[in-house]
């Protein structure tokens, strides 16, 4: 299996990270691709890339929410270094993310000029990876049609971006699939039952597994670890009607067409 979307540098994992990643491996899972969300967590990002070379591997992004408490959202700012942090780590950085966008304005309170900003930052993480030729990791939380608007306003070409814990409807699932993009399932699907009915509506080319770790997990509240992942590859199976084990050779195919894991 495949985790193509955690957090390994969250603070969460600060104190087990070894033991998290090698019960990962026990419980089936081959790779995990760590995504950032602040440039803070860049340097430590590319420490435990090399400490664990062919088993994690990190993406470069910047989350659309910069400030989680007082909901400040990403601006120009926060991208100034990352241009030249993939000059210097290229070979290290298999995407571009986690980025995207955010328009949970009833929890983050956030104004017209704040998700005006950050989708320039989202546009230029954009070209940052069709300059760099990686594919995108993104977050569409609350903006899931937007979000597929812009990528495709952008020209990014079909399997060229992962839709994270996707929360859109069946259309924008419809218009995100007709684009050639791909959407990862999180364990915490398996409590949501609107969520399955989109998720029938996806081809098997075009799912991924994820945990979003230390997040989404299958108990809410409850600190998520990437060995959960086999819940995802079970729900999948329950709502597709397939065997575990095809799951994970599909999903594990769509992660290697994706990310072209060297």
């Amino acid at each position: 299996m495949i985790d193509v979307h955690c957090h390994l540098v969250d603070n969460k994992f600060k104190e087990d990270l070894d033991d998290v990643i090698s019960h990962a491996q026990s419980s089936g899972v081959v790779k995990l691709i760590n995504v950032p969300e602040f440039e803070s967590q860049f340097e430590n990002s590319i420490e435990i890339t090399k400490k664990w070379r062919g088993v994690v591997y990190t993406g470069i992004g910047i989350h659309p929410i910069q400030v989680k408490k007082r909901g400040k959202s990403a601006q120009t700012k926060h991208i100034s270094k990352m241009e030249q942090f993939f000059v210097d780590h290229e070979r290290d950085i298999i995407c571009v993310g986690e980025c995207g966008l955010d328009h949970t304005t009833t929890q983050f309170k956030l104004t017209e000029a704040d998700l005006e900003e950050q989708e320039r930052v989202f546009k230029w993480q954009i070209d940052l990876a069709k300059n760099f030729e990686k594919p995108l990791n993104v977050h569409s939380r609350s903006a899931a049609r937007r979000t597929i608007e812009v990528l495709t306003e952008c020209h990014v070409a079909p399997d060229q971006v992962v839709l994270h814990a996707f929360d859109g409807g069946l259309e924008d699932a419809k218009m995100g699939s007709e684009a050639g993009y791909l959407f990862s399932v999180p364990p915490s699907f398996a409590r949501s039952e609107k969520v399955a009915e989109v998720f029938k509506s996806i081809p098997m080319n075009q799912i991924l597994l994820e945990t979003d770790s230390p997040a989404l997990g299958p108990e809410k509240g409850v600190k998520n670890v990437p060995s959960n992942l086999r819940i995802s590859a079970e729900w999948i199976s329950r709502i597709k009607d397939l065997t575990v084990e095809d799951v994970v050779s599909v999903t594990s195919a769509n992660a290697n067409r994706v990310f072209r894991f060297s």
